[in-house]
């Protein structure tokens, strides 16, 4: 396999032009036409962009693969005390950020939510359950995977859920925003894994 190096990023221009630098040279170094190297790129932008908008205390470290499978790879970690998780969450009485808007200011809000802790993550699930719209993010699938990830999101699993959803008009507009969305559209899936603190992003390209 090969990658590139983990970089270290934040919410600022400097690291996100570093990321997109780094990303433009690890794509230049593989042997694939130039569809394929439009659409690494744009998926590595989609990701650096997510950080960018990410609100809160956090370290998070971008990189990307190639074992024949391309990825890119994001973990986002946070060492906040149980004072300042109680300061974010008294912000909000839902919990939700309802400005989230589209398919990875979902995916960054799942992000955020769940570094403020596994047990609020976990009681976003139990609340959320399997009902479609921004509950799905809550979603999780408990079982190992090779992040050993307390449970995971993922792309393929939602739209499992999506064909199995009683409602035609939520159905309908779930499968519009994936439609729209660029990740959703390039990604032959998207997994999110939480463990703790630690959120784990993976988005396998096509």
């Amino acid at each position: 396999m090969t990658a590139s190096d983990k970089l270290y990023i934040d919410n600022t221009d400097e690291k996100a032009t570093a990321a997109l630098a780094m990303a433009d040279e690890f794509i230049g170094s593989l042997d694939v036409d130039a569809k394929k190297a439009i659409h690494l790129r744009l998926l590595a932008e989609e990701t650096i962009g997510m950080v960018r908008a990410m609100t809160g205390d956090f370290d998070a470290y971008f990189w990307m693969e190639n074992d024949g499978e391309y990825r890119v790879r994001l973990d986002v970690f946070t060492d906040m005390d149980l004072n300042k998780k109680n300061e974010l969450l008294s912000l909000s009485t839902s919990g939700v950020n309802t400005s989230a808007k589209g398919f990875m200011g979902k995916i960054r809000e799942f992000i955020e939510n769940s570094l403020l802790g596994f047990d609020y993550s976990m009681k976003l699930q139990q609340q959320s359950g399997s009902e479609i719209g921004y509950s799905y993010m809550g979603m999780g699938m408990v079982g190992d995977y090779p992040m050993t990830s307390s449970y995971i999101w993922s792309l393929q699993n939602y739209k499992n859920a999506l064909d199995e959803s009683d409602s035609d008009v939520d159905r309908t507009e779930a499968y519009d925003e994936l439609e729209r969305s660029i990740v959703a559209s390039l990604a032959k899936d998207v997994i999110v894994g939480v463990k703790s603190n630690e959120v784990n992003l993976t988005i396998v390209a096509r």
